[in-house]
């Protein structure tokens, strides 16, 4: 069970870091990388780098479900420890991811980017590095409360003989 959770917890946080890094990447780094370009050249790295970026978000979109809901399931019974505040990170994280996923989608769509798209992968990128401040802030919350936590006794069989 030790190595799923590892693997998940990897999962998760590799997934997030390409989707995350992609869009910074497409948003930012290549507009700034291609404004030398003469105008066809620029469409054309840009479309190709469109749809390789289209793929990999997929498969980001596809591994985060997979990890979000193994991981949730996991430490669901860490989340009572604190539930008013666990659940109330957990809830804007689960939230917001899904709206970054659903942006993400609906950006990368159609073939050639909508007008909006710039808008929209700033929005997301925002969104984004909220949902990892949230993430990050669960994390914490939810591990000094299970530190805190003092187990229940174990019953202690009587050593008095009859």
């Amino acid at each position: 069970m030790e190595v799923l959770i590892v693997f998940f917890r990897w999962l998760h946080v590799i997934s997030a870091v390409l989707a995350i890094g992609g869009t910074f990447f497409m948003r930012v780094i290549l507009p700034l990388g291609l404004a030398e370009a003469d105008a066809a050249s620029r469409e054309a790295v840009f479309l190709r780098c469109r749809r390789v970026f289209k793929m990999v978000i997929h498969s980001c979109i596809l591994f985060l479900l997979l990890s979000g809901a193994f991981n949730t399931w996991r430490n669901w019974g860490d989340y009572r420890l604190n539930r008013p505040l666990m659940h109330g990170l957990w809830g804007p994280h689960m939230l917001l991811g899904v709206t970054a996923m659903v942006i993400a989608l609906i950006l990368l769509a159609p073939r050639k980017p909508p007008t909006w798209h710039k808008t929209g992968a700033t929005i997301n990128l925002v969104i984004l590095f909220a949902v990892v401040l949230i993430a990050s802030t669960l994390k914490y919350v939810r591990d000094t409360a299970v530190k805190n936590h003092a187990p229940a006794p174990a019953a202690v069989p009587s050593l008095q003989t009859p």
